[in-house]
């Protein structure tokens, strides 16, 4: 039924229903996001009278040798470096559990279980699996080899010691995520393809990759989000002091906003977080973009 048809009272009751909704939308959404674009264009320390500077803050974002930049940079690494091995090994591990492969269920269940523990609780389990102390497995299992110990925490290392805990954290989301696609595709295409001698590779790059991209491109775009949003890791494993060589566009706000006192600057990174998210989305989105398979 279209809206038109709608009577008086069913509008009235939808619109009854949603206002609530809507306000609280509003008031905790909308408005702060007007208000951090507006403090973007001010210089202030969140106690005095803003500035209004114009767009000098954006500006110097992208000056040379701006903390911004090298920032930038590391998002596109923690995206695209973790994310390329997590679809990996999600797509890998799921299709082997579709084949109903010995201890499927187990595999199921166990690489699901690190996406249940809190981000910080996972970033503080590998500080001390990274740890040079005789706390630290790694470590002691490098010395017991004869080997040196590596201070994978330190800030010049950190980024790519970040990789396996996101690998380690992440993979069995995607892996339930494009398990559950595959087991909605009918059986019925896979056996007729077994029967024209389909292998199962064949099979999986002919049926199962087509018949879920939709699944697939949704995971995508999770990882691009969540690559350019990263924040927690750094901000644990550094101890609250990320250092050049380790912001992420998320920890360099907050040390703008919070230690820094430096509301507008850090306003203008969040814009342009925000930005950046929408205008990557809606690309990522256009270019895995195809035809929708029905079955």
């Amino acid at each position: 039924m279209s809206p038109k048809h709608l009577s008086r009272d069913t509008k009235r009751f939808l619109w009854i229903g949603i206002l609530p909704s809507a306000l609280l939308y509003a008031l905790f959404v909308i408005w702060p996001a007007i208000n951090a674009l507006m403090y973007s264009f001010t210089r202030w320390d969140g106690l005095s009278t803003p500035v209004w500077i114009g767009i000098d803050n954006f500006v110097n974002l992208f000056k040379s040798g701006s903390d911004f930049v090298t920032a930038i940079g590391h998002n596109i690494y923690l995206t695209v470096v973790p994310g390329s091995i997590i679809l990996t090994l999600a797509l890998f591990f799921a299709w082997m559990i579709h084949l109903k492969v010995a201890g499927s269920t187990l595999f199921r269940v166990t690489f699901f279980f690190p996406n249940v523990i809190a981000s910080v609780a996972v970033a503080l389990l590998w500080v001390l699996l990274y740890s040079t102390t005789e706390m630290g497995p790694i470590n002691n299992i490098r010395q017991a080899l004869h080997m040196e110990k590596v201070p994978f925490l330190e800030s010049a290392r950190l980024l790519q010691s970040i990789v396996p805990m996101m690998v380690w954290s992440a993979t069995g989301f995607y892996l339930v995520l494009f398990l559950a696609a595959m087991e909605n595709i009918p059986v019925d295409y896979y056996e007729a393809a077994h029967l024209d001698g389909a292998s199962p590779t064949l099979q999986f790059i002919r049926i199962t990759l087509p018949l879920m991209w939709d699944v697939l491109t949704t995971g995508i775009i999770f990882l691009i989000v969540g690559g350019l949003k990263f924040f927690d890791a750094v901000w644990v494993m550094e101890n609250g002091r990320p250092s050049p060589a380790t912001h992420t566009m998320s920890s360099l706000m907050y040390a703008k906003v919070f230690e820094e006192y430096n509301v507008g600057y850090g306003t203008a990174i969040a814009v342009l977080l925000f930005v950046l998210v929408l205008i990557i989305t809606r690309i990522s989105m256009r270019l895995l973009k195809r035809e929708r398979l029905e079955y």
